[in-house]
């Protein structure tokens, strides 16, 4: 096969795995690092320096020029990703107006929600002469995923969470000294995300009778009715509507590494992944809603559970109905949200002890303090104008949806050790400590409740052949238990989540080496 052939079916075999990965449910968290299994074995500790396959292209692509001839590593990692989310959801909007006590959701509080879920990678690494290469990789870089009970007492927050961002990355390295290797990489990166969750439109109809009772009597009878109402509608959860956010886009980047090798024994090596802002377009499905047949046939209902609660007639409420279903609240469309993923450097040193024991270690930077919150727009405009909903003057129909995150940029501290027990067989451990981006507890939403990491992994690589090798391990990522006050806007209702989440994550890694 001509080497133009086979760059050709590399690239549509990675775009293959791309489709395969955008599917995937992956695991709790942002940055995903199972790139290579060696580096998994090793806690992510020295992954910098740890360039001993084709996966380098993602650690840093200085360590091609380091690898001999043409490979090929093929790599999967299975995640169990278990997440407990216990909290008393509360609904407190109206009630605080009017000096209420908060009102309980119906449904379990505890969310558990546990995934399994499987990570590809694929890279192919060329030698072109003694002092240059290229390779190609594909790779998951970011995603989350959870998935709680349709009926628990967090649906207005959360049902379903699935992001991914997948890198497709071209590479190229070249020895600029004897001691210096150079690399280079164009990031191309994909972009989805799946929400789910429900919308609590007995609450939004609530607080519209009680604005409609305001505005015609006086205040005492209004606290009584918001009273009445909160009591007999805002409980009622039969007429939720589901809400299904779908989003996509694609964006470019760049990877950078050096490679020093600072005497016989001793590698220092750095890289650096820039960040990526995505515009991502969509679109927010309401089924129940998706046709205007449907939503007449809702409004009708909904207006008729008002009437026999409350006794304000027919079309006062359907009226009031119309105004829980309609831009403000329960209304989808088309949506965009920019997001931008942060760059990543990682500093790593390697250090031979002897012709048995390496020791390794490292210090990655991430700056999350680029995403600090998570907007929502209403990029169609077709419904903007004519009313003037917030009485603020603006002429504006829709409301964008925000989830302040305030991240702050993080480190994470890794020490690991490789021992050369044989001449086909190698032993890796590892550890690291990742800081969590998300330090307040008031964003600390069942859609993203982490907090600070412990891993430790285990590991072994055997060399079949000159040709072939494979690599095993195991890593265990313990999520620090941590303390929430969510405040959300879900689609208006501001409900809040006061409790704990605590989770945890097993990886089981495999991969083949294949050396042309």
């Amino acid at each position: 096969m001509s080497d133009q052939s086979l760059w050709r079916n590399l690239y549509r075999f990675g775009f293959s795995f791309l489709l395969l990965l955008s599917t995937q449910v992956l695991g709790a968290g942002l940055e995903l690092n199972q790139h290579g299994v060696k580096e998994l074995g090793q806690g992510f500790a020295g992954t910098a320096v740890l360039l001993e396959d084709a996966s380098a292209i993602a650690h840093n692509p200085a360590g091609l020029v380091g690898l001999p001839d043409r490979q090929f590593s093929g790599a999967i990692t299975g995640i169990h990703a278990s997440l407990d989310y216990n909290a008393d959801f509360l609904r407190e909007k109206v009630e605080h107006q009017y000096g209420l006590e908060p009102t309980r959701i119906r449904g379990p509080n505890q969310g558990r929600s546990r995934d399994l879920s499987v990570i590809p990678a694929l890279y192919y690494s060329h030698r072109l002469n003694e002092d240059a290469a290229v390779g190609l990789g594909v790779y998951a870089a970011f995603g989350s995923a959870s998935k709680f009970p349709e009926n628990w007492a967090g649906r207005f927050h959360a049902i379903e969470t699935e992001q991914s961002a997948i890198n497709i990355n071209p590479s190229a390295a070249f020895q600029a000294t004897e001691q210096l290797a150079v690399g280079l990489g164009m990031v191309i990166q994909t972009y989805e995300a799946h929400l789910t969750n429900r919308v609590d439109v007995s609450y939004l109809a609530a607080e519209s009778v009680i604005q409609s009772v305001e505005e015609t009597e006086d205040r005492g009878t209004a606290e009584d009715v918001a009273r009445d109402v909160l009591e007999q509608l805002g409980r009622s959860d039969e007429l939720d509507i589901s809400n299904e956010i779908e989003l996509d886009s694609i964006a470019f980047g760049f990877n950078f590494g050096l490679l020093w090798e600072l005497d016989s024994r001793t590698r220092l090596g750095l890289n650096y992944r820039s960040r990526t802002t995505h515009l991502a377009t969509g679109r927010a499905l309401r089924p129940e809603l998706a046709t205007e047949e449907l939503r007449e046939h809702y409004l009708d209902n909904l207006a008729r559970r008002i009437d026999e609660l409350t006794q304000v007639g027919f079309e006062e409420a359907r009226r009031d109905s119309e105004a829980a279903v309609d831009e403000r609240g329960a209304l989808g469309g088309r949506i965009q949200a920019r997001i931008t993923l942060p760059e990543i450097a990682t500093l790593s040193l390697g250090r031979a002890l002897n012709n048995q024991w390496d020791l390794m270690a490292s210090l990655t930077w991430v700056n999350w303090r680029l995403l600090d919150e998570v907007r929502l727009e209403n990029s169609d405009r077709s419904s903007r104008g004519g009313s003037d909903i917030t009485e603020s003057g603006d002429d504006v129909r829709r409301r964008d949806l925000v989830q302040p995150l305030e991240f702050e940029s993080t480190l994470r501290y890794g020490l690991g050790v490789r021992y050369q027990f044989s001449d086909h067989l190698s032993l890796r451990a590892g550890a690291s400590y990742d800081e969590s981006p998300l330090s307040n507890p008031e964003f600390r939403t069942p859609r993203g409740p982490d907090n600070d990491r412990l891993i430790a992994g285990l590991g072994l690589s055997y060399a079949v052949s000159r040709q072939l090798g494979m690599d095993l391990a195991y890593a265990r990522i313990h999520i620090r238990s941590s303390r929430t006050e969510a405040r959300e806007n879900p689609s208006g209702t501001l409900h809040r989540a006061s409790g704990s989440a605590r989770g945890h994550i097993d990886n089981l890694g495999v991969q083949l080496n294949y050396r042309f």
